[in-house]
Formats: structure tokens, sequence, C-alpha cells
């Protein structure tokens, strides 16, 4: 009686622990720099193009290269970027580049075919 009911505990236990990891996986895979971004916050006014960008670490460090469409203007862009990545350690250098430890991140604007994209990318110094 005593080992039916540890055994019926136990499997309650595992039951909810399974529960809670498959729930925390789709909510972080629901995020969307979850999965290659990394640290690098997302504009929420803006959306990852995921066949577009890549991130590798190489001997020198690491390349992250993030392409991002939305509507938000190029000032309210700037802005956000430069008030989310201060607190993040990174120091701006110009009015569309960032460094921290070693690393540089841009932001520029560019277009491929008709679609206006955002590409950010960051790189060892």
């Amino acid at each position: 009686m005593i080992m039916a009911k540890m055994v019926s505990t136990w499997r309650g236990l595992i039951s909810a622990m399974l529960m809670v990891m498959t729930v925390s996986s789709v909510q972080a895979e629901s995020l969307p720099q979850a999965r290659w971004v990394g640290d690098v916050p997302i504009m929420p006014a803006l959306t990852i193009e995921q066949g577009l960008g890549f991130a590798f670490d190489s001997p020198e460090g690491r390349i992250v290269m993030i392409y991002l469409t939305g509507d938000a203007a190029a000032d309210d862009v700037m802005a956000y970027y430069d008030s989310a990545l201060n607190p993040l350690g990174w120091t701006m250098q110009s009015a569309s580049s960032w460094a921290r430890e070693g690393e540089s991140l841009a932001i520029t604007r560019t277009t491929a075919g008709s679609v206006e994209l955002w590409k950010l990318m960051i790189r060892p110094q």
C-alpha cells in the first residue's frame, strides 16, 4: 500500500515536471529571439526574417546577422536600440553602431527587391 502510494506520487511529479518543461519550451520557441539571435533585443514592431540571418562562432568571436522587417520609422528604430542596448552594456559609437566587450553591433537599413529590411550585425571588433 505504501509502495503503491509512493509510485503514484512519483508518477504525478514526473508528469507535472514534463508538463512544465513542455510548456516552457513552447513559450521559449514562440519568442522570436529564443533560437539563434541570443541576447540581441528585437524591437517589438519588427519581425525577424529567419531565412536570411545566421549566427556562428568564429575563432575571433561570434558573428550574428539578423534581418528584420516592419513598418517602424528609422528614428523609432534607432531610439529603441539606443535605449535597449545601453542597459546590456553596449556603448554607442555612432548613430547606428555600438560596442561591447570586443564586439561591435551595427544597424543598417537595406532593401531586398521591394522589401525594406533592417540588418543588425554583430562581429568581433
